[in-house]
């Protein structure tokens, strides 16, 4: 940082000699100063666009992205951290100045995949813009087609803007809704944060936090994505303009003192359970109705494009209502009622289906953890080392919340409504494993909270500005962090990376492949079904496959009785068998050679990392020509826009 610090001072020096006389000293003084203070900032931005053209995807190994960062992207995000760390050291400090470190760490932390891939990461995101661009062609949705359609709002959404700003797809929309969406996060995070304190250093703390720790992936092109910044407005409205100033009732206290045992322990155990909060904005009731109505409607939209994010809203007002924190407190009743009507009547596609699991899974608290915990936790010794990292991290963030509560409680801040909030999605978990994946959305859902209560470890006394040693320490647990995020987020990008090959192959699919057809393969994780979302048939097969002979799969493909049904064999099915299911290449190599000698396929097409078989009917004659896309690739990406595959009709 010294470093840093002197270089800043050579170009104030080489500024002051060419300082404009007419400007008077304190203005180029104060000038200088911020030029100096922005150093690091320049520095750092300059070493990650550097390094990153130098980024090799193909090395990947099982540890992921980080496997084939060069060091100086690391560096570069602790650079701004530590910019910002020793900015906080300040009597005060200027939000500009932090606010564009904020920007450059989120563009930094979550441009990375955006930058050195060529196609956007995830197969899920090619099936959001499938279903987008059936709404764009159709108009309308199809709920017996795939449960997605039975909340479509965001797919909506995504079709109008994409069809209102020019682009050729809603897939020109995919690749930066990472840097997007967590730039969007950051004002009801302030607002929220801003509910507990007045303390600029603690909610650029928080801020900072947030994003060194959100880890999850979940803010790509996706519902989940975008629902989680509606949640996160509406927690933010009601906790700034809707909190109570003093939640305690004195009636109730007053019953409690009259006890005649333990009324002075009760008294005390309900003072603490029900301080004092800072004070609401005064506002006209004209203003509280609009605020409600647009809380309303904000809800309704979620409702409309989401599964799991209208019950954690709802658990979370539920609980601020139930403590008296807020005055709405019918507010989360009218929001339940929304959600409840919407899942009954406008869901019944889904709820036909899966309600009898539903119910047998409700209240199975076993198997969900399982299913989210010790489910994760396989695959290849690399993925294994991943998965328990972010067990790890998960795990010292909510310590560190603790010690940050303790921190603030000793000094006279109770902050009980980030631990309502914190706590109030936890008994979620014994409704539904969702996939394995709702630990997952625990941890998105409690993340704010945890930040800025551990946040509160260092910057919760604002009386006590840090010291350089402590200072120092921050930088060091930030540099641990920053490694650990990058494990952690980054660490099954060799499944989540969707190469031009695969997307090129799985194009190749629907020209090849008639209108009905069937398409199965090993598993979900290839760029399919941006296209024609209604016109195929899909069938993901578990790996459980790879493990039995050709025939077996043979079998499954005639008994669904399609005229035409293809094999689609990608490198991110390999990758993906090899990280959760401990696969080696040598056995994966083995079933792609069986299929290619077995007598009942044909192989159609082929090219880096992409295979397609078609399946012979009993009586076919023998091989034909192979289509080898390889050498053809480059004349195939001239003629079709990086960002704008999958989307024809």
């Amino acid at each position: 940082m010294r470093a840093f610090t002197q270089f800043g001072s050579l170009l104030v020096g080489a500024a002051r000699r060419r300082a404009a006389p007419g400007l008077a000293p304190v203005a180029v003084a104060s000038r200088l100063r911020a030029a100096e203070g922005l150093a690091p900032l320049v520095v750092a931005v300059g070493l990650w666009a550097l390094a990153m053209p130098n980024v090799d995807t193909t090395r990947m190994t099982d540890l992921g992205l980080i496997s084939v960062l060069p060091p100086q992207v690391p560096l570069a995000i602790l650079l701004i951290v530590a910019s910002a760390a020793w900015h906080l050291r300040r009597d005060s400090v200027s939000v500009p100045f932090l606010t564009l470190h904020l920007v450059a760490l989120v563009f930094l932390l979550y441009a990375m995949p955006t930058v050195v891939e060529a196609q956007p990461r995830f197969a899920a995101t090619y099936i959001h813009v499938g279903i987008s661009e059936y709404i764009s062609r159709t108009g309308s949705v199809a709920p017996g087609l795939e449960a997605r359609f039975d909340w479509p709002g965001f797919f909506i959404l995504a079709s109008f803007l994409s069809q209102a700003s020019g682009f050729h797809s809603t897939m020109d929309l995919a690749g930066w809704a990472p840097v997007y969406l967590n730039l969007m996060y950051l004002g009801p995070l302030a607002l929220i944060f801003r509910s507990i304190t007045r303390d600029t250093r603690l909610v650029c703390a928080g801020l900072f936090l947030f994003e060194l720790t959100n880890w999850v992936g979940q803010d790509y092109f996706s519902p989940q994505g975008l629902n989680y910044f509606l949640f996160l407005s509406i927690i933010g409205l009601v906790v700034t303009h809707f909190r109570t100033l003093k939640p305690a009732s004195d009636r109730f206290r007053e019953w409690l003192g009259a006890r005649r045992r333990g009324a002075r322990l009760l008294t005390s155990l309900y003072s603490l359970t029900a301080p004092e909060q800072l004070p609401a904005e005064d506002q006209p009731p004209q203003r509280q109705a609009g605020l409600i109505i647009a809380i309303v409607v904000i809800f309704a939209f979620v409702a409309f494009a989401h599964q799991l994010t209208p019950f954690f809203t709802v658990a979370a007002l539920l609980a601020l209502a139930a403590f008296n924190r807020i005055t709405l407190r019918g507010l989360p009743i009218l929001l339940g009622v929304v959600a409840v009507v919407w899942v009954s009547y406008m869901t019944v596609p889904y709820l036909s289906g899966h309600l009898a699991q539903l119910a047998q899974d409700f209240g199975q608290i076993g198997k969900s953890v399982g299913a989210n915990v010790s489910g994760r936790v396989g695959g290849s010794p690399d993925h294994r080392l991943v998965v328990t990292l972010g067990i790890v991290f998960t795990l010292s963030l909510w310590i560190a919340a603790a010690t940050g509560f303790l921190v603030r409680f000793r000094d006279g801040r109770r902050d009980l409504s980030m631990v309502l909030l914190a706590a109030a999605p936890v008994p979620l978990v014994a409704a539904q494993a969702y996939g394995g994946e709702l630990v997952l959305r625990l941890y998105l859902f409690t993340l704010p909270f945890m930040a800025i209560l551990a946040s509160g470890v260092v910057y919760g006394r604002p009386q006590a500005l840090p010291s350089r040693l402590r200072t120092c320490g921050i930088i060091a647990v930030c540099a641990a962090i920053t490694l650990g995020f990058l494990v952690t987020r980054y660490g099954n990008e060799r499944m989540d990376i969707m190469t031009t090959s695969e997307v090129l192959g799985v194009q190749q699919v629907y020209k090849i492949a008639p209108p009905g057809s069937l398409l199965v393969s090993p598993s979900g994780n290839l760029p399919w079904r941006a296209q024609g979302f209604e016109q195929y048939t899909y069938i993901s097969q578990t790996y459980d496959i790879l493990a039995g002979k050709p025939a077996d799969l043979v079998n499954l493909m005639r008994t669904a009785g399609r005229p035409h049904s293809f094999l689609i064999l990608t490198a991110s099915q390999e990758a993906e068998a090899e990280l959760f299911n401990g696969m080696k290449p040598s056995e994966w190599d083995a079933f792609v050679n069986q299929i290619i000698a077995s007598s009942d396929f044909k192989l159609v097409y082929q090219n880096a990392d992409t295979k397609v078989f078609e399946l012979r009917s009993p009586a076919a004659a023998a091989p034909d020509s192979i289509a080898d896309g390889t050498a053809t690739m480059a004349a195939s990406m001239q003629a079709t826009p990086l960002l704008g595959f999958g989307v024809e009709s």
